[in-house]
């Protein structure tokens, strides 16, 4: 079976691999064990980001490296190494599963909330927007989201972004987005209303690279830039409260709707 390289990567970002740390894996698969000075010639690329990249890869498992000489080289692991991991993943999980919910729910019991001062929690990589979008799951209303979606689902992997969003409906979660004139947000135009959602496009061709998502008293912005993705929650009622009825509102009202039969906006 073959695959496209938008398949793959969405495959892999399961794993944690920018898209950067793909393209590296892909290509030392293919070109074999070698130095980080052959990598960076060979992929026509710059030394210092080869570089990172394959630490990166090393510290995940998918590359490894030996010594001849005193050279260090560094080569791309079995594929089935992916296999392997993820049969950890559910090794694990099925250990802590059954006591998961008696410890959570002795912990909710010690915590202590202070609404007069902000929570604050950061998340870093596609783990932690997961985490993130597995704690908008706890929203007892209507949940607001302002992103750039094509990002945040290349990102995510689509699949997994679209099973959110089933689950979200599920559970009776109403959601109102905003997002650009992008092809992604408008193929979940076409899905909103089993999604449970309303969406709004923003007119024009504007590009950021950041988004957030709002629920009960819980703000979450997110950034984007590969290599650095974040996601900083604040749990704070003044600041939930100004983006929920200023903010947003500011924002969808100047936004627009696709009419019947529409696939994008003029950018004037």
């Amino acid at each position: 079976m073959k695959y496209s390289t938008e398949e793959l990567n969405q495959i892999l970002k399961h794993f944690g691999c920018t898209t950067r740390d793909i393209k590296v894996y892909l290509k030392a698969l293919s070109f074999g064990p070698g130095t980080i000075q052959q990598y960076a010639h060979s992929f026509h690329e710059n030394r210092i980001t080869v570089h990172s990249a394959i630490e990166r890869l090393i510290e995940k498992k998918l590359m490894f490296e030996s010594r001849k000489g005193k050279r260090r080289i560094v080569a791309a692991a079995d594929p089935t190494i992916f296999q392997k991991m993820l049969q950890q993943e559910k090794n694990e999980i099925g250990n802590i599963e059954p006591s998961l919910a008696a410890a959570v729910q002795w912990l909710q019991g010690i915590k202590k909330i202070d609404a007069s001062t902000p929570a604050v929690k950061f998340y870093e990589g596609i783990t932690g927007l997961k985490h993130m979008l597995e704690e908008s799951l706890e929203a007892k209303s209507e949940v607001l989201v302002f992103t750039y979606v094509d990002i945040f689902a290349d990102l995510l992997n689509k699949k997994y972004l679209e099973n959110y969003y089933e689950r979200r409906a599920k559970l009776g979660i109403h959601t109102r987005l905003i997002f650009p004139n992008a092809e992604f947000g408008k193929q979940i135009y076409s899905r909103a209303e089993s999604f449970n959602m309303k969406i709004k496009f923003l007119p024009g061709i504007a590009r950021w690279n950041s988004g957030f998502f709002l629920w009960n008293d819980v703000l979450a912005i997110q950034s984007f830039t590969e290599g650095k993705v974040t996601c900083t929650i604040i749990q704070n009622e003044d600041i939930a409260h100004f983006f929920r009825n200023v903010i947003f509102p500011l924002c969808w009202e100047g936004s627009r709707e696709l009419s019947r039969g529409q696939t994008a906006f003029r950018s004037d």
